[in-house]
């Protein structure tokens, strides 16, 4: 894994072969006795039953639907999921439009997020763990890896989840064979916690929201203040929270339906495709299983994590003139958060942070390595403001309040020689 890797930077590392010798790692793996290459029988669990574990969790997997069956926090082993139906994948009859759920559009006589949208019940979905497959598990020193697929509808459906050494977060990737019309797919996770709060990312903060059908930024949480559960999706920002069960929409097969009021669509409008008749789709989506809050999870910084992975460039050995790490800007408290970057006017560079956590912070830091000539506040037209008294040649102190976003017009220093 790679660690500490400065903000807006790179860090260098040399790739040395192993060969026999044995690597520390926190991760274990095992099944109840089916014995896949790579794994280790566990005698404490049922044969068709698979577990991957590191220094933050415990998961358990039923190896022939698919199924996530357990999700348990470490050390203290709390359960955070029930019915043994995590990650499960609905399959629902969906008859409305590109806008609306279930049926066409009625102008603003039916919104779609003033309606709940409840985990299906027995009967009225096919599930992807109804069916069932040949679920693998494998791991090493720095990842452990389950794999199924199966039929799924009348298409398919591929499942793999991983996880890391020194990561608390679990990675979801889902593909989908769609064949079917009129159809919506829904990923489900039945939790334990009753009565929780559902906080929603929005741009530069994050809200409580209803039981309702609505969408988040990078994450969603529901959690009752002593544990919880973040949702991290990557491009799929429809969600829900009902009776406990934390659902994120995958896919709608639709098309538009033509109504008659005025600005509609009349028949023959070609929207066919929207139906995504043959294709194979994927999603991604990552859980994180935490103690407290949200805020003390650092979700906003799970989610920028899971959407923003490291980019790995490989290079021939060779005489380097860079230093082995390096970052551009250092940026605190955790709760500051840089969201743009960019060329200015006039030689200026524009930079852009805001506070995640909804709380007020006084005297946070940035700090600009290749060093500053000059720094002002901006509006968000990046319209100068006041000057600002540069520390050191690089450093500036500013405040924030509450989720609140400030801009910076920094003149940057040229970098030094090597």
């Amino acid at each position: 894994m790679a660690r500490e890797v400065p903000a807006m930077g790179y860090a260098v590392y040399r790739v040395i072969p192993n060969g026999e010798q044995a690597i520390p790692s926190t991760l274990t793996a095992g099944t109840g006795g089916l014995g896949w290459f790579g794994v280790a029988h566990d005698p404490n669990l049922a044969g068709e039953r698979g577990f991957m574990a590191n220094e933050y969790c415990r998961l358990e997997f039923d190896l022939r639907s698919g199924a996530l069956v357990s999700l348990k926090l470490k050390p203290e082993g709390r359960e955070l999921l029930r019915e043994g139906l995590g990650n499960v994948v609905a399959r629902e009859r969906d008859g409305g439009d590109f806008w609306q759920i279930g049926g066409a559009l009625k102008g603003d006589q039916s919104i779609p997020s003033d309606r709940r949208h409840p985990a299906p019940r027995p009967g009225q979905a096919e599930l992807s763990s109804d069916q069932v497959g040949d679920g693998r598990i494998h791991w090493g020193p720095v990842m452990a890896e389950f794999y199924i697929s199966h039929p799924f509808g009348s298409g398919w459906w591929v499942g793999r989840v991983r996880l890391y050494a020194g990561l608390p977060r679990v990675d979801f990737h889902t593909e989908i064979l769609n064949n079917d019309r009129w159809v919506r797919y829904r990923v489900l996770f039945p939790t334990t916690i009753v009565g929780g709060k559902i906080t929603h990312e929005i741009p530069f903060g994050a809200i409580e929201r209803p039981e309702r059908e609505l969408p988040a930024q990078n994450w969603m949480d529901y959690g009752d203040g002593e544990y919880g559960l973040s949702l991290i999706n990557r491009g799929l920002p429809g969600n829900n929270v009902d009776d406990g069960v934390m659902m994120l929409s995958l896919l709608r097969a639709a098309q538009l339906v033509a109504y008659a009021f005025a600005g509609g669509y009349e028949p023959g409008v070609p929207s066919a495709s929207g139906q995504e008749l043959g294709k194979r789709l994927s999603f991604d989506y990552a859980l994180l299983p935490h103690r407290g809050t949200w805020r003390e999870a650092r979700a906003y910084r799970a989610g920028l994590e899971f959407n923003n992975p490291l980019i790995v460039c490989k290079a021939a050995p060779h005489p380097g003139e860079l230093p082995k790490r390096w970052g551009l800007v250092e940026i605190s408290p955790d709760n500051v958060v840089l969201s743009a970057l960019k060329p200015g006017e006039d030689g200026l560079t524009v930079l852009r942070v805001y506070e995640a956590e909804g709380r007020p912070v006084q005297g946070a830091t940035l700090r600009v390595k290749p060093g500053l000539l000059g720094a002002e506040e901006a509006d968000l037209l990046e319209n100068a403001q006041a000057k600002l008294h540069v520390e050191g040649g690089q450093l500036i102190r500013f405040d924030l309040g509450p989720f609140e976003i400030k801009t910076f017009r920094l003149r940057l220093a040229a970098p030094k020689p090597l």
